[in-house]
């Protein structure tokens, strides 16, 4: 009994299990009316605002609803009227009298059969397009959000990774100064010298890597956003909790 229960209630609810997990796009992209909760969110929605690939995916839009609309009334073609100019319309008689052979105005209404068919057939074709071009729209969306992330997630690593360098560089040079000290006192011999020099250039070649790793990853993301990344409110906020993240107490 107890699992024929369970069933039902999975059964109830699971329409609103489903529609529960429809995408909503609003929380993709946050309006502007929506204050972002992090410094991530203001990325994501500055790269949709500024990078021109999304304005023309939005744009495409507008066109294919234009075309809808222009598929909608094109039976309105169908619906003529002209005017006759002759010479009893330009100079008509001085008794008032009226000309029966050529009227003056003409009005008609001409439909075909295929107009019945193709008309309805392009309104929904032309719905379709609509759809379409929203649905790009929203696959872009989901592109821009996960690229922005991913390019974040890369800064993030390059710059933890510089600033381990720079810690292990100064450590080393310690170390150097320390061989450097020794040898002027003939406590260590040239050998050992030369290998606290080695260690330290070794370590100063690495931060130098790593602060152009670091910078290529600013110029990526900075690519996606429009604007360098220090305009942006919360940037060293940003950078100060990484800072945190890695002290060691």
């Amino acid at each position: 009994m107890r699992l024929l229960i369970f069933i039902g209630l999975v059964i109830f609810f699971m329409p609103s299990i489903v529609i529960s997990q429809n995408i909503d796009y609003n929380r993709v992209i946050l309006p502007d009316n929506v204050e972002a909760a992090s410094f991530e969110e203001q990325l994501i929605r500055l790269a949709w605002k500024n990078h021109p690939s999304n304005k023309i995916v939005i744009q495409n839009v507008s066109i294919s609803t234009k075309e809808k609309k222009m598929a909608q009334w094109k039976w309105l073609d169908d619906i003529y009227a002209n005017g006759n100019l002759n010479e009893y319309t330009l100079n008509p008689a001085p008794d008032g009298s009226s000309n029966v052979f050529f009227p003056r105005y003409n009005f008609g209404i001409r439909f075909s059969l295929g107009t019945f068919i193709t008309t309805p057939l392009s309104a929904k074709v032309a719905s379709e397009k609509v759809s379409n071009a929203e649905n790009v729209v929203n696959e872009r969306k989901l592109l821009v959000r996960e690229s922005v992330l991913m390019n974040c997630e890369k800064l993030k690593q390059y710059y933890k990774n510089l600033r381990l360098r720079e810690q292990i560089k100064e450590d080393f040079l310690v170390m150097y100064k320390d061989a450097e000290k020794k040898f002027s006192t003939g406590e260590v011999d040239i050998e050992k010298y030369r290998q606290a020099i080695q260690g330290y250039y070794g370590q100063a070649e690495k931060v130098v890597e790593a602060e152009s790793t670091f910078n290529s990853a600013i110029i990526a993301l900075e690519a996606y956003i429009g604007v360098p990344l220090t305009e942006i409110e919360g940037y060293q906020e940003f950078i100060r909790k990484l800072d945190v993240e890695m002290r060691i107490d």
